[in-house]
């Protein structure tokens, strides 16, 4: 994510994880939701960070990029908490539909959008408010 700005700009969309990250937050706070935004790199984190605060977690949007493929503890996870999860991916990056195609969280969330820029995003944060 942090190379998100060099390789959108190859697709036209200029978007850096920073105007992501206000994209995101204007759009939950236009709906009066309180959000809390992470970046990891592993999946180990991710699960830790879900686990610990999973009592207050009405809704999970998630870009699990390269992960999608073998995050199996994810999807355990994911399958026994049962929050409202909306997967999305990011077009610009190699591999991107391939990933997508085969993640295997997709059996367990709530919704799953791949586009261009910050749409996947904001989709997916419409589609948890619903």
């Amino acid at each position: 994510m942090p190379l998100l700005g060099k390789v959108s700009m190859k697709s036209g969309t200029r978007l850096t994880l920073d105007k992501l990250d206000k994209a995101i937050r204007k759009e939950a706070t236009a709906a009066g939701i309180e959000i809390k935004v992470f970046q990891f790199y592993n999946e180990e984190r991710i699960l830790k960070t879900i686990s610990r605060n999973r009592k207050e977690i009405s809704g999970i949007l998630i870009n699990p990029g390269p992960l999608a493929r073998t995050a199996f503890g994810l999807r355990e996870l994911l399958g026994m908490l049962k929050i409202p999860t909306a997967e999305v991916c990011i077009e610009e990056f190699p591999f991107s539909d391939e990933t997508f195609s085969k993640s295997v969280i997709k059996d367990v969330v709530t919704a799953r959008f791949i586009g261009a820029g910050a749409e996947p995003y904001l989709h997916g944060l419409n589609a948890l408010l619903k």
